[in-house]
């Protein structure tokens, strides 16, 4: 597969790094995975929520989950835009859809590459609990050079979708007051109760409190 790979900037670089909060090698590859995945496209990165869908399947609580924000800086794919799922299934996988066309990339960092993470200096001191921040540059900068100048064809597997299933959810623009704790709740999320509306945590605290009560 020829790809006319986008070049990422020594200040995009350094802006996602600030986003991001600390230096690492698994931001950077989330970074290049997201642009690679909208060069293979042929799309720009999303300014809405409906223009790009990305789905990636990083879990909780485990080495180099940091892909997901390079993944998010990358293409645009925010949580607060409601176009960036999680999957999670504890794989370092992307996989941007465009909504348009249908069109879908699934860009994985090879197995290789990923299982020779857990042997390295910065994965060994991540692991007893030193925190990225105070590492020193000298273990953490070749990893992050690699991640950015290796071809990408040594560190990704690329598969391709020209129906990608999805099913598009509309934007809900209207909110109702629950009437218990009296603050705002989209419509969507509001449950009814005697012809009033509530938030599900007043509704199940009001449930649980009239069961204790029998």
């Amino acid at each position: 597969m020829v790809i006319d790979e986008t070049v990422i900037s020594a200040q995009e670089l350094k802006d996602a790094q600030y986003f991001h909060g600390h230096k690492c090698p698994a931001m950077p590859q989330g970074l290049r995975a997201g642009h690679l995945a909208m060069d293979i496209l042929g799309v720009e990165r999303a300014r809405g929520g409906g223009e790009l869908i990305a789905i990636v399947e990083t879990g909780d609580h485990h080495f180099s989950g940091c892909f997901a924000d390079g993944v998010m800086f990358a293409t645009g794919c925010t949580v607060g835009k409601g176009n960036f799922l999680r999957k999670p299934v504890g794989k370092f996988a992307l996989t941007l859809l465009d909504p348009k066309t249908r069109k879908a990339v699934r860009i994985v960092p090879k197995y290789e590459r990923m299982s020779q993470c857990l042997d390295m200096d910065f994965f060994k001191l991540r692991a007893q609990g030193v925190p990225p921040y105070e590492l020193n540059p000298h273990v953490v900068e070749p990893l992050i050079d690699d991640v950015m100048t290796r071809p990408w064809e040594e560190i990704f597997s690329v598969q391709t979708f020209e129906n990608y299933p999805y099913e598009k959810v509309p934007e809900v623009f209207d909110a109702v007051q629950c009437h218990a704790c009296k603050e705002l709740v989209v419509t969507s999320y509001a449950k009814q109760f005697d012809g009033e509306w509530y938030c599900e945590p007043c509704l199940d605290a009001m449930i649980h409190a009239k069961t204790d009560a029998k």
